[in-house]
């Protein structure tokens, strides 16, 4: 499975403490090596679907207060996996 991440993504990516990057690294690893599934099986990454204006796209936990917002979509047999953003979640 291929990750690929928009340009917000990057620029997140590099604002992120060390921490939280470790663990997006993990996710994305997951993602490549295993899939979506993957993902899902560990109950940590808290992945589901996301609602409302965000209908079709997904988020993981990657700490009480990180996330990664992300797209799947379906390209002849590949699957692509766009990471749109990683923010901080408000509470």
């Amino acid at each position: 499975m291929l990750v690929y991440l928009t340009r917000r993504a990057n620029r997140d990516l590099l604002k992120l403490p060390l921490k939280i990057a470790v663990k997006f690294e993990q996710w994305k690893s997951i993602v490549e090596e295993e899939g979506l599934i993957g993902i899902q099986k560990i109950n940590g990454f808290r992945d589901h679907a996301l609602r409302g204006d965000r209908e079709g796209q997904r988020s993981s936990s990657l700490s009480r207060s990180w996330r990664v917002i992300y797209h799947v979509d379906h390209l002849n047999e590949e699957i692509l996996v766009e990471v749109l953003e990683i923010n901080k979640h408000e509470y």
